[in-house]
């Protein structure tokens, strides 16, 4: 198998290995409660960082180039992704107006969010699927 060697795979890839060495230091020199919880989570994205720059680097460089159509369709899936999102957003509105509730978008913001990226993923696989997008 032939790998890739580029800037952008080398710069990846000493991003992964200085976030690995970042968060051995923080699990091993600092005292205190928190920090080790965030050295394994810098650990753990070196590693899943190092695994996306192994995977990317095995592939030809032509394979991640985006031909007009799946670029079309990620730009009709996140205009009506970002509608549906406002929609919700008012909504909320609404019944926080109407229906005496005390919400507050802090509270839901989480929520809003997930509906956001959830539209966005599967408008992109339904536009995929149907085969054009107007």
């Amino acid at each position: 198998m032939k790998f890739r060697i580029d800037k952008d795979i080398l710069r990846f890839s000493g991003i992964a290995v200085l976030l690995i060495l970042a968060g051995i230091l923080m699990t091993s020199l600092l005292p205190g409660s928190t920090y080790p919880g965030i050295g394994s989570v810098l650990i753990i994205m070196g590693v899943i960082a190092i695994i996306i720059a192994i995977i990317t680097a095995a592939r030809p460089k032509e394979d991640l180039i985006q031909d007009e159509r799946s670029k079309r369709i990620k730009e009709t899936a996140g205009y009506h992704a970002f509608l549906i999102l406002l929609v919700t957003m008012s909504l909320v509105q609404l019944i926080a107006m109407f229906g005496r509730l005390n919400l507050d978008y802090r509270d839901v913001s989480t929520n809003l969010f997930l509906v956001g990226i959830w539209s966005w993923i599967i408008l992109k696989w339904y536009y995929n699927q149907r085969g054009d997008a107007r």
